[in-house]
């Protein structure tokens, strides 16, 4: 038991804090679709989304670190909730073991 409680405190601990420093590392320039429409002239007439991470942050939280760090953390669950579910799906069909 104590194996289990051990690994799963470092499969969510490690990646919780890959993303606590990669949030420090985070760019404030735009990304290259970003750079393209800024260059050519189009950026102010794209439509602006509502997104739940819009700007790879949390909109809706004020402080900009906070926001990035906790948009990184729901990211890695939702990946993690989509790996297990795709590998429930495959291993009821029997295609992994």
């Amino acid at each position: 038991m104590k194996t289990n409680k051990k690994f799963l405190i470092s499969a969510a601990g490690i990646p919780a804090l890959i993303t606590l420093f990669a949030s420090f590392l985070a760019s404030s320039h735009p990304d290259a679709l970003e750079s393209i429409a800024i260059k050519y002239g189009f950026d102010e007439k794209a439509a602006e989304t509502k997104s739940f991470f819009t700007d790879y942050s949390l909109s809706f939280i004020g402080n900009e670190f906070l926001s990035a760090l906790l948009a990184g953390i729901i990211g890695i669950i939702l990946l993690y909730v989509l790996y297990e579910t795709a590998n429930f799906i495959l291993k009821r069909k029997n295609l992994v073991k």
